[in-house]
């Protein structure tokens, strides 16, 4: 009895030092991504009107794969966006190229930026770290406050108005590049919204496409915007 005990106490002690350090690591990662965003926000410059925003292409001296700023209004989202010749790699390795298990914020790798559906991808961090923050998009009273992405790239600020939030597949269409028939797809997008959040047809050229995770990575989280400008 007394032999057993003591195995017991030996493994909750292995299970108390492995919560620890895996915490302990967690952290780490966590607070190496807030410092590269921090210091790379200088490469975000704001312009006179307060509103938009231009990136310095000098950021690539960091980083050859930066494709653009994400800002999503309300949100802690607002990171440089990357574009790798995968859409694996960033899962686990941050905007230094170095390993890191939050990964970072990256755009679908078949992605143009003149498509007609800019597919940006981020982990659901539960400390609300890159798109764990998503989850308040589903929410309606939310959503009339907070309702604009900003997508900014050298060229300057492309403005989206969020139209569908909604949970989903991970092989379904959403993350398409190009549609045969471009507005009944965004038809589908917005019929599928778990909020009604613009009665209104849409008449873009262009939408953008948040997907994050979702429970325990079976779906996935989608957020679609409208390119106003």
């Amino acid at each position: 009895m007394k032999k057993r005990y003591i195995i017991l106490i030996i493994i909750f002690l292995l299970l108390m030092i492995s919560s620890g350090v895996s915490l302990f690591i967690w952290n780490k990662y966590n607070t190496k991504n807030k410092d590269i965003v921090k210091k790379e926000e200088k490469y975000l410059i704001q312009e006179e009107d307060e509103e938009t925003y231009h990136l310095d292409e000098k950021i690539q001296k960091d980083n050859e794969y930066t494709i653009g700023w994400l800002k999503v209004e309300g949100t802690n989202i607002n990171y440089p966006v990357v574009q790798y010749i995968d859409n694996k790699y960033y899962l686990n390795h941050d905007f230094n190229n170095e390993y890191n298990s939050a990964g970072w914020i990256f755009m679908d790798y078949r992605n143009d930026l003149n498509d007609q559906n800019i597919v940006i991808y981020g982990h659901h961090r539960v400390d609300g770290s890159m798109f764990g923050s998503i989850d308040s998009l589903f929410n309606e009273e939310f959503y009339k406050k907070n309702n604009k992405i900003l997508f900014i790239t050298d060229e300057g600020t492309h403005e989206y108005e969020i139209f569908s939030v909604y949970k989903a597949k991970s092989d379904e269409r959403y993350t398409n590049s190009n549609f045969e028939n471009f507005q009944e797809e965004l038809a589908k997008f917005k019929e599928n919204s778990e909020i009604k959040l613009n009665e209104e047809e849409i008449n873009t050229a262009q939408i953008i496409t948040l997907s994050t995770c979702h429970q325990n990575n079976k779906d996935r989280l989608v957020v679609h915007g409208y390119r106003k400008r």
